[in-house]
């Protein structure tokens, strides 16, 4: 009897153990990047005929870092914009005659990872 308790026991308590280390809030910011690829054939499910959507992303870690502390802040905001560079370069050797340019495409994935990043740092203060 104890042996069959055991054998059940076991994997529900690391059941719930993992799922309150899976509940934790993951502290990162991720940066999504994406060019407007020209098709051979027309896709009507996409942003203009003719075109479809790639989008490639990288998440950046805060988990190290105190937000409420502004130099921290400007290490937050100093990596997303790495990665932004990181992926729209990735995204211009892969797609070579898409649109942005590797500049423009920087600007706008960090634009809008910047933006959640400034949200998260201020509940942190």
């Amino acid at each position: 009897m104890r042996r069959k308790f055991l054998s059940i026991a076991i994997p529900v308590a690391a059941c719930v153990a993992w799922g309150s280390v899976l509940a934790q809030p993951l502290e990162e910011i991720v940066v999504e990047a994406s060019p407007i690829v020209k098709e051979s054939k027309a896709d009507t499910a996409s942003p203009a005929p003719g075109y479809y959507k790639v989008v490639m992303s990288s998440r950046v870690s805060y988990a190290d870092l105190d937000l409420a502390k502004p130099a921290d802040v400007a290490t937050l905001d100093w990596r997303i914009n790495e990665a932004a560079k990181v992926v729209c370069e990735k995204l211009g050797k892969a797609y070579p005659d898409s649109g942005p340019d590797t500049k423009e495409c920087a600007q706008r994935a960090a634009g809008k990872a910047l933006a959640e990043a400034k949200k998260v740092a201020g509940s942190r203060k």
